[in-house]
């Protein structure tokens, strides 16, 4: 990566930048390209136009700063900067200007506990990764990417390598039917965030809730969605757009919010907390789950609990699973807390402990470590 960015203004050699990584040029392409989720050559263009854009601001000619990038004319260099920064270079000098800089990338090596998971339909690893190891590697977060990226997954491998976690159980074994966390819902409005396949907003609408609402960052999940309810002689509202964003779901509307393993994809956790109460009426209710973070951090070695990860380490990832890429971030219990504090949320209640029946009808390693320390948290909160 230093080499690139030192010789960002000179021809670089792709055989050099292979030597450092001691492989050929094209394992080293194929590496990178895996990694950054960006081909080598289209990373190396946007950050000379990033840099470009500085010297541009800097008083530069931009008719030298062309040049120095490597294009051959002015008017090449406008088009490739108009298409990465939305506007031309001349009106780049403007201080004022807002332009759209493609980062440094940098790499970080962290060695993960994955667990490997039985193809159960009912049940999403809590780790998310495969395998005994994983190897994550943080990544600056870029919202637009960050969607890009988990929105492929899911499209593509995500319930083949996940599964599906879905009401009555919040995640491994912890369920609604022994913690009665929603009560009656007969004639309540309902929404799910991350709604997936729609098996949670079945047994919903199995409960004779009057209306199913669902959202869900993937397309290819609600269209699962849809067939799966429609199999089941029941209708809902889904919406796919990111749970962070404007998608026109109605403003104090829903007796209840709730979200099965899906909150912790967001990018923006008080932003989504916020839309999350804007969606609620007054007293509404909004119960959430997520993998807990104790677990994400600790690994078990012979016969030992063994930290593995910072558990104040809230930096992004990107991980491989299955043949696919997602991106998430590990957030401390006080960060979910304290972001519900900020949208007007009053926690009712905290659920972290296992069911003991479930955990004695498992005979693995995942179960003998859930029965030390907690691996999903679920948060029972109320609108004020």
């Amino acid at each position: 990566m230093e080499y690139i960015e030192n010789n960002l203004s000179n021809k670089i050699n792709y055989y050099i930048a292979a030597q450092f990584m001691n492989c050929s040029e094209w394992e080293f392409r194929r590496i990178f390209s895996f990694l950054a989720q960006i081909p080598l050559s289209e990373y190396i263009r946007r950050r000379r136009l990033t840099v470009a854009a500085l010297d541009i601001q800097n008083g530069e000619k931009i008719i030298d700063v062309a040049q120095r990038y490597g294009y051959e004319s002015q008017a090449a260099f406008s088009r490739a900067f108009s298409q990465l920064h939305g506007l031309a270079p001349s009106l780049a000098r403007d201080k004022e200007a807002t332009l759209k800089p493609f980062p440094r990338l940098t790499f970080k090596l962290v060695l993960m506990e994955g667990i490997v998971v039985e193809k159960d339909s009912n049940q999403r690893a809590n780790i998310i990764g495969a395998s005994e190891v994983g190897y994550a590697i943080s990544i600056d977060m870029d919202k637009e990417t960050v969607h890009k990226t988990n929105g492929v997954f899911w499209d593509t491998k995500g319930s083949d390598v996940i599964g599906t976690t879905a009401l009555p159980l919040y995640g491994a074994f912890v369920s609604e039917e022994r913690c009665q966390l929603f009560g009656d819902i007969s004639g309540k409005r309902v929404l799910e965030i991350g709604c997936g396949t729609g098996h949670s907003l079945q047994y919903m609408g199995e409960r004779k809730a009057s209306e199913l609402w669902g959202i869900d960052l993937s397309m290819e999940q609600i269209e699962k969605a849809e067939q799966h309810l429609a199999a089941c002689n029941l209708s809902a509202k889904l919406i796919c757009s990111p749970m962070e964003e404007e998608c026109g779901i109605p403003a104090d509307y829903f007796d209840f919010v709730y979200s099965v393993y899906g909150i912790g994809w967001t990018t923006d956790l008080e932003g989504t907390f916020c839309r999350v109460a804007s969606y609620l009426k007054k007293d509404g209710v909004f119960i959430f789950s997520w993998s807990h973070p104790v677990h994400k951090c600790v690994a078990a070695e012979n016969d030992m609990l063994v930290f593995k990860k910072c558990y104040f380490d809230e930096s992004w990832y990107s991980v491989s699973v299955g043949g696919g890429v997602l991106s998430l971030s590990d957030r401390k219990l006080s960060t979910y807390v304290n972001a519900l504090a900020k949208a007007g949320f009053v926690i009712e209640q905290m659920v972290e402990q296992s069911d003991n029946e479930m955990l004695q009808s498992k005979d693995s390693s995942f179960a003998q470590k859930a029965k030390m320390l907690p691996v999903t948290f679920v948060i029972k909160a109320r609108k004020r």
